[in-house]
């Protein structure tokens, strides 16, 4: 027998990347852009509007500023990275956190829960940074999208990660690693590689959406983001990451307190509708959660005079829709911007004084009306156990008003409008677009952006949609 041989075959074995390394890096080699059906790419495309929407309209936010002068101390010799709304280049890293900012500051992107999730557009903020960077098409944008969420979602059906201690750019890291690994065509070695050096050293803490909120509320994804592209860019480079990141010993899947590995057995390149298609659109720019009451609250502000409001009782799931201010006394009282659009009870009230939730809701000038503090003090949200059986299939929610006088109103819907059994149609998404774009970009660059991404598989690069996105006062 050849001891050595054997010797060295069973330590190739031994030395063999996990299960889900080499799952998610065989899925990232074989899918294409021909894997991908007509309707996964025209909702692909509207995601990729919204999301360029939310962009546009969260380039003037404090948290963007930020961003961008960091961004702008950083140049890159050989893959100079575009930022959203100017001229300025920038690592791509650093440009992929920049960008990722700006889609994330107004929480109005999309939302994947099953129940696990969180927003996945915000991996969209890497795929624009390198698609662009790289010089590659549209078709190649697509691709990287599509598959980025096929990954996110397939792990978040698995595992809740909020439920155990974690935040979701756990899973967004891994996507913006696969999705960079995918642009710059690593092969499987580098790109198992990629996607442990994204993990080991970057697990975020759920500390980030506990009590009052910060500005980190809508930096950490693009925190995230930005380990990805950083961890496929060395793995580029040959530098070599952790064997097991998931299924070995002190891996992803024990720090994550999971009592099994999850099973991706449902990665499959060729699909009619990929994941992405089960996203849901926000029609307002706040948390998931708060999408039906300010829907269901907004309908009941044309039925009465807030000022003859004596109670408002508030029925919704368990999972992120039920507080009190005794368990989240924040909520009852927001003093942030970020901890305001989570905060069921101060944007009901606001729907029902002014008709409506856009961004002018969370001007500091709003946060300390006495009008809506006066409809809080006299709200309550109870937890439906129907509802909680019930999400996240249904996102069911219910208003009751009593007036002074005696009148009773109530409203309910099981899917708030951008859900996929209540979708946008194509003038909501004009509308969000021209809503959040229209301060910081003209008429014809509206249009001609709307015409770029409406047709974004057929441009031969990025360039041209970039241009279109630059906004002449910065």
């Amino acid at each position: 027998m050849n001891y050595p041989q054997l010797a060295n075959s069973v330590r190739k074995m031994i030395r063999m990347a996990d299960i889900t390394s080499s799952q998610i890096a065989e899925f990232i080699v074989d899918i294409s852009y021909k894997d991908i059906s007509n309707s996964t790419l025209i909702h692909t495309k509207n995601t990729l509007i919204d999301t360029i929407a939310c962009a546009i309209g969260g380039f003037d936010s404090k948290p963007g500023q930020i961003a961008r002068k960091m961004a702008s101390t950083i140049q890159s010799a050989d893959m100079p990275a575009r930022i959203l709304g100017n001229s300025t280049y920038s690592s791509p890293e650093l440009a992929g956190f920049t960008n990722t900012t700006m889609i994330r500051y107004l929480d109005c992107n999309d939302s994947y829960f099953s129940p696990g999730g969180g927003h996945p557009s915000d991996m969209i903020g890497a795929a624009l940074t390198l698609t662009e960077a790289l010089g590659l098409s549209g078709q190649d944008l697509i691709t990287s999208i599509v598959m980025g969420y096929e990954i996110f979602a397939t792990l978040s059906d698995e595992i809740v990660v909020n439920q155990l201690g974690w935040d979701q750019g756990v899973f967004l890291g891994i996507s913006a690693a696969a999705i960079t690994a995918k642009l710059l065509g690593l092969p499987k070695n580098q790109i198992t590689n990629a996607l442990s050096l994204a993990i080991v050293p970057n697990l975020p803490m759920g500390a980030t959406r506990v009590g009052e909120l910060s500005m980190w509320k809508g930096c950490a994804t693009a925190a995230a983001v930005k380990s990805g592209i950083f961890a496929a860019l060395i793995a580029k480079e040959g530098l070599t990451s952790p064997e097991k990141p998931f299924d070995g010993n002190k891996g992803l899947w024990e720090q994550l307190g999971c009592d099994r590995p999850p099973t991706l057995a449902t990665l499959e390149p060729r699909r009619e509708t990929h994941k992405i298609c089960d996203n849901i659109f926000k029609y307002y720019p706040s948390q998931i959660h708060t999408q039906a009451p300010i829907g269901l609250a907004c309908q009941l502000s044309e039925k009465i005079d807030h000022t003859e409001i004596a109670s408002i009782h508030i029925q919704s799931y368990r999972q992120g829709g039920v507080s009190t201010p005794e368990t989240e006394p924040e909520k009852w009282a927001p003093t942030t911007r970020e901890t305001a659009d989570h905060s069921i009870p101060f944007l009901v009230s606001a729907a029902l004084i002014d008709g409506t939730v856009n961004p002018n809701t969370f001007e500091k000038t709003n946060l300390d009306r006495q009008d809506i503090a006066n409809l809080i003090s006299i709200t309550n949200i109870t937890e439906n156990t129907e509802y909680s059986d019930l999400y996240p299939a249904q996102y069911n929610c219910k208003i009751e008003l009593n007036t002074t006088f005696g009148k009773h109103l109530e409203a309910h819907t099981k899917f708030p409008k951008g859900h996929q059994n209540n979708p946008f149609d194509s003038l909501d998404l004009a509308n969000k677009f021209e809503n959040l774009t229209s301060v910081n970009l003209s008429s014809e660059q509206r249009s001609n952006a709307m015409n770029i991404l409406s047709n974004i598989e057929k441009v031969p690069t990025l360039s041209q949609l970039f241009d279109s996105l630059c906004i002449t006062t910065a």
